[in-house]
């Protein structure tokens, strides 16, 4: 029996979202779904009178603070009468043919995503799935001109900003992992229903156009950082099979704090003598260090996050395994580009190629094209020159100050001084090394 809009649940979590909801709705209801449910997230604009005075057709469910994109879809899930569920992100409008192109394909697989440009209908905004090897998730020709791309037929993963999927098929599969809160839930849940034997379609036809993360504007850069790192992990740590997550949940873990000590600013070699360590970022309030220094805070958050819920994550990865109908290796296609690398530098890259031979990894996904990207990353060593040059600046500085305003003679000289005239004669290094045992001396 051939599906039609009628039977389609559309599902939209909303907060502080009401300019949105006056274009979606509109664009929305022409189309004849079975029902439209908007989950609202505690709003505190006039978004619920709003929809009760404009759209009274519209059900409201009502939750008493934002509970993130996960949970209340799973909540709209369960309360939903039709037997297709449309997820649909509050910032979107509605191609017309966005319900009747997408049913086709929902007849022969579980879950169908649409295809999502930008608000002009110029760009990609969705167009298929890549999912690199350690959790993070990116949409295929992101930016890129419609007329320039061709659509894969197969995905990983749906977007959950316009998605189609099967009612039973859903609750069956647990539904979103309310532990994610947002970002990567429907990575997580298209890579599920594949391991469990079933197949997520792209229909290109099936458009919407995407204002741009207009939920996520309200949300500061550092909670969806956080969030990626953290549901990255989680996601490994469920989906991958008993030798592929031996190897590579504790590669994922040992990169994390990695990129936690890059993005800190300090590095080994100056840290312990004049390089600028945490303290010195916070006192400067440079924009850019603390942003950096953030992260860093992110990623082992992230990782402590996981040490935590591990007892949870291990009984979800258990039963997901327990249902397992696919290998890995036959989803690797999937993938798209599993060694995307996630940091463009040098030396985090060299690290992690020598990691990924010596956990024979290159055995699984080919090398070549991160191979390639490491021979053009920037190098660390590059940023630590630049450092160089500006503590090098300023000591100059400190010295031409010197000389144009002498102090007054006194012995023995200054430490600043014996530096400067050590830095002159025999290098930066040999002055910092005399410094530091000085200190000590002292």
């Amino acid at each position: 029996m051939s599906l039609s809009a009628a039977d389609v649940s559309v599902i939209t979590v909303n907060w502080n979202g009401r300019g949105h909801l006056e274009v979606l709705l509109p664009s929305l209801l022409p189309l004849g779904p079975g029902e439209v449910i908007v989950v609202d997230n505690g709003s505190t604009d006039d978004s619920v009178e709003f929809l009760r005075r404009r759209f009274p057709q519209v059900r409201i469910l009502r939750n008493q603070r934002n509970l993130g994109f996960a949970s209340p879809c799973n909540q709209a899930a369960q309360a939903a009468r039709g037997p297709v569920l449309a997820f649909l992100n509050n910032d979107m409008r509605c191609h017309p043919e966005w319900i009747a192109a997408a049913l086709p394909k929902l007849e022969s697989a579980a879950c169908v995503a649409s295809r999502i440009l930008d608000w002009e209908g110029v760009r990609i905004d969705y167009n298929g799935s890549s999912l690199q090897y350690l959790g993070y998730a990116l949409q295929r020709d992101l930016g890129e001109l419609v007329a320039s791309v061709s659509t894969p037929d197969r995905v990983l993963f749906p977007c959950g900003g316009a998605m189609f999927i099967h009612r039973d098929v859903f609750l069956e599969m647990g539904g979103f992992d309310e532990e994610y809160f947002a970002i990567f839930e429907d990575v997580d849940l298209g890579w599920r229903l594949w391991l469990s034997g079933r197949e997520v379609r792209l229909a290109p036809r099936s458009c919407v156009y995407h204002r741009g993360h207009g939920t996520f504007q309200a949300h500061s850069l550092p909670k969806m950082r956080y969030l990626m790192h953290r549901n990255a992990l989680l996601t490994i740590v469920k989906n991958y099979d008993s030798d592929h997550f031996r190897r590579i949940v504790p590669l994922a873990v040992l990169l994390a704090l990695k990129r936690a000590v890059r993005c800190s600013g300090v590095n080994r070699e100056a840290f312990y003598l004049w390089h600028d360590t945490a303290t010195r970022v916070l006192e400067a309030k440079d924009p850019q260090a603390l942003e950096n220094l953030l992260d860093a805070f992110n990623h082992l958050v992230a990782v402590d996050d996981m040490i935590q819920l591990l007892p949870r994550i291990l009984e979800k990865r258990r039963r997901i395994q327990a249902a397992r109908r696919r290998t890995d290796a036959e989803l690797f296609a999937l993938f798209s580009d599993p060694l995307r690398p996630i940091v463009l530098d040098a030396e985090y890259m060299a690290a992690e190629l020598d990691l990924i031979r010596s956990l024979r990894l290159d055995e699984v996904f080919c090398t070549e094209d991160f191979v390639r990207a490491l021979d053009t990353a920037p190098s660390l060593a590059q940023e630590r020159l630049r450092t160089a040059r500006r503590e090098l600046e300023r000591i100059e500085q400190q010295g031409l100050a010197a000389v144009l305003h002498p102090p007054a003679p006194v012995h023995p000289r200054p430490r600043w001084r014996r530096f400067l005239e050590v830095c002159r004669e025999e290098g930066l290094a040999a002055a910092c090394r005399r410094a530091w045992r000085a200190w000590f001396a002292a």
